[in-house]
């Protein structure tokens, strides 16, 4: 691209031309990632200005991440900018050139569209160090640190095969909440880790349907009450986060016609799911879920952005991907994992 062409970033929901406009009206040339802090290296933390564009607040794991986020800025006595984007790539877009303006010098990432961001983040990384939290453009940016989805799904699902093989299930029939359809890699790797980890389990399954409950309970309740009503065969609602499998849950929790439905989550960890793991224990309704912490997505990333603007650490020091510990949560290790404090 040369300075002066219009180029067009691809929102997930469809073609939405976009102008990348520096402070100056000027369009962003193309170039490698920025190799330094935006405004030069701030030797004193305090002088730091970290910027974190997240997607969306609605799921309470992102929620969680902001609010740790803060806790963490406002520990160490940096400055941090925080705008969510309610899952628009152009929205996400003018929030960082908002942020850029306001002095960043390094910043966050949880972004909206894996493919069509591609070219904005592109633009945006060459003026300023990103570090992606969550959901990351490939190709682009310093590095980011993520959940490894695959995994942890595929560690939920073993333990939910056990539960049913112990329950004398040679075979399930099961229906899935989704995330939105600009859920392009986080989601579906969830899904085929637990998937995978059914068949690791040695648990033959059949998907009956699947909607999207946009990572959010109400939304996940909806979506679980219609398939369950054109499914009554069903052994499991499996949501792809536990905000939308407490949701299934609400719908199955005390009606007879469901007294054989049970619920589990991919991935999250969220500290409602985990309080019903723990109180039903190993004949509880909701089966299991998978460690995904805000807290420690936040504090690696953030670990990170503050060692860059201080010199502490180059962008180039960094790997391409950093993951956060990947576990699967049920009834026979809910101790290890249940903080009835956590802010998550």
């Amino acid at each position: 691209m040369t300075t002066g062409r219009r180029w067009t970033a691809l929102g997930a929901a469809g073609a939405v031309g976009v102008l990348l406009l520096s402070a100056c009206g000027q369009i962003y040339p193309s170039s490698t990632p920025a190799q330094g802090p935006a405004n030069g290296v701030k030797p004193d933390i305090h002088q730091v200005v970290v910027g974190f564009a997240q997607q969306q607040l609605q799921a309470p794991y992102f929620a969680a991440m902001q609010v740790q986020a803060q806790q963490i800025a406002d520990q160490q006595g940096f400055k941090i900018l925080i705008q969510a984007a309610n899952k628009d790539p152009v929205i996400q877009m003018n929030q960082m050139q908002a942020m850029m303006s306001q002095g960043a010098d390094v910043m966050i990432v949880n972004a909206t569209s894996v493919k069509g961001q591609k070219q904005m983040m592109t633009q945006i990384a060459s003026k300023i160090p990103v570090i992606y939290i969550d959901t990351s453009v490939p190709g682009t940016g310093t590095t980011s640190v993520q959940s490894d989805n695959l995994t942890i799904g595929r560690e939920s699902g073993k333990i939910t095969a056990k539960r049913f093989k112990d329950m004398g299930k040679t075979s399930i029939k099961m229906v899935i909440l989704t995330g939105p359809a600009t859920d392009e890699f986080v989601g579906p790797a969830r899904r085929q880790g637990f998937l995978d980890g059914l068949k690791e389990g040695g648990l033959p399954y059949e998907i009956k349907a699947e909607q999207p409950g946009d990572y959010a309970q109400d939304k996940g309740q909806v979506a679980a009450e219609t398939m369950l009503a054109g499914n009554p065969d069903v052994d499991l609602v499996l949501g792809l986060n536990d905000s939308m499998a407490l949701g299934a849950y609400n719908v199955i929790n005390g009606k007879e016609r469901y007294k054989n439905v049970y619920v589990a989550a991919s991935a999250d960890g969220q500290k409602e799911g985990e309080e019903l793991i723990k109180s039903g224990g190993c004949t509880g309704k909701y089966i299991s879920t998978g460690l995904n912490s805000p807290s420690l997505a936040a504090e690696q990333a953030l670990q990170i952005a503050v060692d860059i603007a201080t010199g502490k650490k180059k962008p180039s020091d960094y790997p391409e991907q950093t993951f956060t510990k990947a576990v699967g949560i049920g009834c026979e290790n809910i101790d290890e994992y249940y903080d009835p404090n956590s802010v998550f």
